[in-house]
């Protein structure tokens, strides 16, 4: 058992895949966390992750995970449509979760999960990693603290050009703006949250325009929110789109630039980040801030340290709603 914690968290995987992967090694390297079982859709495929990982348990169905009474905490990354069932179906079984993001489909499909989780008294985290990483801290810092003063605008994006079937199908929940496009309603709410002080914030006007691929699927899309504190948001998103993902906020006193975000992949491990803060009229700064430990196991540790809260504070319910409810009227706009 790992020591600094009352009780290291038993960790089972639901599905096999590449992101569960990418989790297995955080969990390997985090300070809270073990590596207990993991399922898949085919028995093979599971033993095989195991043996990868050296987990204990494999198993060829999800079920058969959920019953496993050494288990204290499912991990969930199975396409998007399925992540409402099985994260309401471990909460029944007394598991506490960590969802992929979107946590679901629907606002209406997470209030369910949130109920399961409140009836069933678990644990239960939208798993955007990146709102951990402490550049995403720094950057919220620098915001609140007015290191640019009034903030008014904001552009992030957030796009890689090569499609995995998942994506391209509607019924896998296909499509840029549930997968990486949330990255960017989070953020842009993050940046109006850090600005105005509140808590969870909502746009007051949400539009988008999208390249729709033959099955309907938005492909490439942009957004424009009004946000609260009068912050007007620029998205961009997609699959099919090679461009530089970055985070620029513009204030009356000057502007920040992250060339390189949290949520790239050369950013999930241990490394130094840049924030570069530009005065009105002034020289660039750059801000290093170092990362020491992988994203992955600072998840996995961020759950183990708020599991008796139920709720983790910067990834709380009232947070994945307000992200599910901005997600909905993007698609909705791209869609009249």
């Amino acid at each position: 058992m790992k020591l600094g914690h009352p009780k290291s968290v038993r960790w089972g995987l639901l599905a096999a895949g590449t992101i569960a992967a990418e989790f297995a090694a955080g969990v390997e390297e985090s300070k809270h966390g073990v590596l207990e079982a993991v399922a898949a859709r085919s028995g093979d495929r599971a033993a095989e992750f195991a043996s990868r990982f050296e987990i204990p348990k494999c198993y060829g169905a999800y079920e058969d995970l959920l019953a496993d009474p050494d288990v204290d905490a499912i991990y969930i990354s199975t396409p998007h449509p399925l992540h409402g069932e099985w994260a309401i179906r471990a909460a029944e079984a007394g598991k506490h979760i960590l969802c992929e993001k979107p946590l679901t489909m629907s606002v209406a499909e997470a209030e369910k999960v949130i109920d399961a989780a409140r009836a069933n008294d678990v644990f239960l985290m939208e798993a955007f990693m990146y709102r951990l990483h402490p550049q995403i801290r720094r950057l919220a810092e620098l915001i609140s603290c007015g290191a640019i003063g009034e903030v008014r605008a904001v552009d992030v994006a957030f796009s890689y050009n090569f499609a995995v079937p998942r994506l391209t199908d509607p019924a896998l929940g296909g499509g840029g703006i549930f997968d990486v496009g949330c990255y960017c309603t989070s953020l842009a709410r993050l940046v109006s949250q850090a600005a105005t002080g509140q808590d969870v914030v909502e746009p007051e006007e949400v539009l988008g325009m999208a390249r729709l691929d033959e099955n309907g699927v938005d492909e490439v899309a942009f957004g424009l929110l009004r946000l609260p504190g009068g912050i007007l948001a620029q998205l961009a998103c997609g699959f099919r789109l090679t461009q530089d993902d970055h985070i620029r906020v513009y204030g009356s006193e000057g502007q920040l630039y992250v060339p390189k975000p949290a949520w790239i992949h050369e950013m999930r491990k241990p490394k130094t980040s840049q924030i570069i803060l530009t005065p009105e009229g002034g020289e660039p700064e750059v801000i290093e801030v170092e990362a020491t430990q992988g994203l992955f196991a600072r998840e996995a540790d961020h759950v183990a340290t708020h599991l008796e809260d139920r709720q983790a504070p910067e990834l709380n319910w009232a947070e994945t709603l307000a992200n599910l409810r901005t997600l909905e009227r993007w698609r909705a706009a791209i869609t009249r």
